[in-house]
């Protein structure tokens, strides 16, 4: 594991931030909030997103600031792209009365 560089983590996390407050930039003229903006799931996303740019900074070692917020901003950018293309059939959620197993989705979950 590389050393631990707390400047270029948190370069990171901001990276992983900016495609949202991208987003909400690009809304702002809009009279209404985006209804999104109102869901919890939205922000344990994007918290969870945000740790995965830091993450992402610290694992490939970023060497400056500008390449730490490259990776910050690329890694969650690529997995919501990968996370919103996956499609399934499954909506139920919770237990499966005939099987009597549970079943939980994670994409199912965060797309809720």
């Amino acid at each position: 594991m590389p050393a631990f560089d707390l400047p270029l983590f948190l370069f990171g996390c901001l990276g992983g931030l900016l495609p949202d407050v991208l987003r909400i930039i690009r809304n702002r003229r809009k009279i209404r909030l985006p209804n999104y903006l109102r869901k919890l799931n939205f922000w344990l996303g994007t918290l969870l997103l945000v740790g995965v740019g830091g993450l992402t900074a610290w694992i490939l070692s970023a060497e400056t600031a500008k390449d730490a917020l490259i990776y910050g901003f690329a890694s969650p950018q690529i997995l919501s792209q990968l996370a919103a293309s996956v499609q399934t059939g499954r909506v139920e959620r919770g237990m499966n009365e005939e099987a009597g197993e549970f079943s939980f989705g994670l994409l199912q979950w965060w797309g809720s």
